[in-house]
């Protein structure tokens, strides 16, 4: 039997950052995990955003931000979109080396770090309260008396299956079927890619450039009326992806699913604080979930010593989110319907609209004014878009030439 202030379940983004800052604050902290190698397998994009790190609670090492990103590309019905700099600007990490440094700061931190531990069973009173924790591993059952629980066990949390609640993920979780590719021939490769079709019913395909010849690369899902593996062979043979993979070499298998919906009403159950997919603490539009799980996580951690140590109430968690990212989240929820609703749009006017919203061209309100015009108006609003900004830019090019030739003379 194992006695502990803390137990996280998980080890990814937002497991560890729990352990790490729970560890920190004093509190004798476990965290588990069923898989018998941190970060192993790899299952999103790796893509991070830059306008995020103000709001990390550590640094970054600059090794582990293993390819620049200086913008981001929009495609839906052979329009193209650039957006560049500030929120569009960010990195593409590798996962599996990202996770271990984050499980050994935890370690460092004083956290105890059990792998291949599979969490089997709770024992719960009708509060939520978790009195005791049953975990499989290697040499058999073992059980884990904690005081405060971090369930950051992903999209498909064993933890919310075992309170009772249930979790089907088709209902509040989109899947994406994905590839890293090598030998790639990148037409911009320190942009990321967004592609908005048929062929991807709800959501979108990507390619996340990881060097100037390598990417990960997929199609995500929130409607399962088609097979996704044609989704994906659809995507692949789109001339503005042939002319980039035509050579291209799988190297693995990056598949897994990503929280869209709240599986859930709350973050905090009892002694139960959700963080990370756990909690679909992923902003919208592009899922983006890494450092939300880290800034997340820390706070479940320090909110769980806090409670320890000093007899503050579980639920401040939700109040320190509302205070971190709360703006953010407010933006990323109020997009949710939306998603849903142009997902399901019935004809090719959904993905040109879902273009306008993804670039911020068209806003939230804009939505019911634009579902009402015809396909051409809505594509001549982007074009019009797109030739305004070009001509702005060659003006103020133009400008600053005529300046510099004129200091030059």
């Amino acid at each position: 039997m194992i006695e502990c202030d803390v137990l996280v379940v998980g080890a990814g983004p937002a497991g560890s950052s729990a352990a790490r800052a729970a560890a920190r604050g004093g509190a004798k902290t476990v965290f588990i995990d069923k898989k018998k190698e941190v970060g192993i397998p790899v299952q999103c994009a790796e893509g991070i955003g830059k306008y995020l790190f103000p709001y990390l609670p550590f640094k970054i090492p600059k090794h582990l931000l293993k390819w620049k990103i200086d913008g981001i590309s929009l495609w839906a019905e052979d329009i193209t979109i650039e957006r560049t700099g500030g929120i569009w600007s960010g990195y593409s990490i590798n996962r599996d080396e990202f996770d271990k440094w984050l499980a050994e700061e935890a370690v460092k931190s004083g956290a105890k770090l059990m792998l291949e531990t599979e969490l089997v069973d709770i024992d719960v009173r009708e509060d939520y309260n978790v009195t005791k924790v049953m975990v499989k591993t290697q040499k058999g059952i073992k059980k884990i008396i904690p005081k405060v629980i971090i369930a950051a066990d992903g999209v498909d949390s064993t933890i919310l299956k075992l309170l009772g609640f249930d979790l089907n993920l088709e209902k509040y979780a989109g899947y994406v079927i994905g590839y890293k590719m090598k030998n790639l021939k990148l037409k911009n490769p320190n942009y990321y890619q967004i592609y908005l079709g048929d062929f991807a019913p709800g959501a979108y395909a990507y390619i996340f450039p990881k060097s100037y010849t390598s990417a990960n690369l997929g199609i995500g899902a929130i409607f399962f009326d088609k097979k996704l593996e044609d989704c994906y062979e659809e995507f692949i043979n789109l001339p503005v992806i042939k002319e980039q993979i035509y050579d291209g070499v799988v190297v693995e298998n990056r598949s897994g699913w990503a929280p869209i919906r709240y599986p859930v009403t709350d973050l905090n159950y009892g002694n139960i604080l959700l963080t990370g997919d756990a909690a679909n603490q992923n902003i919208k539009p592009f899922i983006e979930g890494i450092l939300p799980a880290i800034i997340c996580g820390d706070l479940a951690g320090k909110t769980s010593w806090k409670f320890i140590y000093n007899k503050e109430p579980l639920t401040n968690y939700i109040k320190s989110i509302r205070d971190t990212l709360g703006f953010f989240y407010k933006e990323s929820d109020s997009l949710i319907d939306v998603l849903y609703r142009l997902g399901k749009f019935p004809d090719s006017r959904g993905h040109l609209i879902r273009l306008g919203l993804f670039s911020n061209i068209f806003s939230i309100s804009d939505i019911n004014k634009l579902v009402e015009y015809d396909y051409y108006t809505i594509k001549n609003n982007l074009l019009n878009y797109n030739s305004n900004r070009m001509r702005k830019f060659m003006n103020n090019l133009i400008e600053r030439l005529a300046i510099l030739y004129a200091k030059i003379r």
